[in-house]
């Protein structure tokens, strides 16, 4: 784990605790961070960017002016002791075009990053296959480059330790690939724990390309996290498993994996759910401990996924006080869609008209199954869901 130098974490903690901030240093250096990014910076420019009331951000500003962080004239500019304490953060700002207050879909991948998804889109196709039964649907090649901009617009990238709690959608390759193209890395201290082998060592040669040290992991999330990950990362991201069990799991796990306090970051990405699935999603997010700080409704487009119509929100969620886990040791509940689904569903084949059953207890236990093996009179692929049959 990389940590800030004494001093600056003692001035950062200073000014938090002169202002009462309940972010804690890691609000003061995202000030400290959006001031590098925007000057000569207003205070409602930097407020917005940051997500903090104007106020707060005001009573910031003065409290780095008389430590000589800010000049004293405004808008607000550093001067050259602050932009000594941007480079011992390591988070001197990138330029991504657009503006700093838009989200969702207004997030456009600038032409100079038409490169990076256009390789991504060439490595979905090459990398290992989709594994239904562990609910995987990839995000699109521009998805994924669209959520690490969204990161850098909130002040979470460039950063220095981030943990990708499960990563079939290769978010490490991205955010080492967007960064090779911006001409720096955007991340120190990278790690990716997910369960399969075969996509860990696909992006360990990805991320070798590109230049950029991780710690890749094989670990079951039904088990807690390695101890060397625990409380290491400023910032987790997750795109869990699409069940309201899968949902609390993965970011029970997150958690575990952020540094004690207020103010680390958790992007969450979650389809749409019915109201009371919804509800219990919101309840874990407040019994863990983390605020919405943000939500941005279908931000996500996947390849395929027709469960949840293609689309999930990205939601950035934010650790306080009262941030801890919610499971201590292992779990062995439900955690992916087919583990709570028990009556099976009919498929017919699109050639034919052949009818098969998918679930648990048949021949057929994923449709991926049947559709590897292949109608049985006709040879083809293709299939279309009917309805459960209740009562088997």
């Amino acid at each position: 784990m990389i940590n800030l130098d004494d001093g600056l974490s003692g001035l950062l903690a200073a000014v938090a605790d002169a202002v009462g901030l309940q972010e804690g240093e890691v609000g003061v250096e995202r000030v400290l961070r959006a001031i590098g990014q925007l000057e000569p910076a207003s205070t409602r420019a930097v407020s917005r960017h940051v997500g903090l009331p104007l106020p707060l951000v005001a009573a910031v500003n003065n409290e780095l002016r008389a430590r000589d962080v800010l000049t004293r004239d405004r808008p607000s500019r550093l001067t050259a002791y602050g932009r000594r304490l941007l480079d011992d953060l390591d988070v001197d700002p990138v330029e991504v075009g657009g503006c700093t207050c838009c989200a969702g879909h207004s997030v456009v991948v600038p032409a100079e990053l038409t490169p990076v998804v256009d390789r991504l889109a060439r490595l979905i196709e090459a990398g290992p296959e989709i594994d239904l039964t562990l609910d995987q649907s990839f995000a699109t090649a521009a998805t994924k480059v669209r959520r690490v901009l969204l990161m850098m617009r909130y002040g979470l990238l460039p950063g220095r330790s981030v943990l990708l709690v499960g990563d079939d959608d290769l978010m490490s390759v991205t955010i080492a690939a967007v960064g090779a193209a911006l001409g720096r890395r955007l991340v120190h201290h990278l790690a990716v724990v997910d369960i399969s082998p075969t996509l860990l060592d696909f992006i360990q040669n990805q991320l070798g390309e590109l230049g950029q040290p991780a710690e890749l992991r094989q670990h079951d999330l039904r088990r807690p996290l390695p101890e060397r990950f625990h409380g290491a990362f400023e910032l987790a991201m997750t795109d869990p498993p699409y069940t309201t069990d899968g949902a609390a799991l993965f970011l029970s796990r997150a958690v575990e994996g952020l540094r004690p306090g207020p103010g680390r970051s958790v992007i969450f990405s979650f389809g749409p759910k019915g109201p009371d699935d919804t509800l219990e999603v919101q309840r874990t997010v407040a019994q863990l401990g983390l605020t919405v700080q943000a939500m941005h409704r279908n931000f996500n487009e996947y390849l395929g996924a027709g469960v949840i119509g293609g689309v999930s929100h990205l939601q950035h969620l934010v650790s306080t006080a009262e941030t801890a886990p919610m499971l201590a040791g292992d779990y062995t509940g439900p955690l992916y869609t087919a583990d709570q689904r028990t009556a099976p569903r009919q498929y017919a084949c699109n050639g034919c008209g052949s009818r098969y059953l998918v679930g648990q207890h048949e021949q057929w236990t994923t449709i991926a199954l049947l559709k590897q093996a292949g109608c049985a009179q006709c040879g083809g692929d293709r299939f279309r869901p009917l309805q459960l049959v209740k009562g088997r």
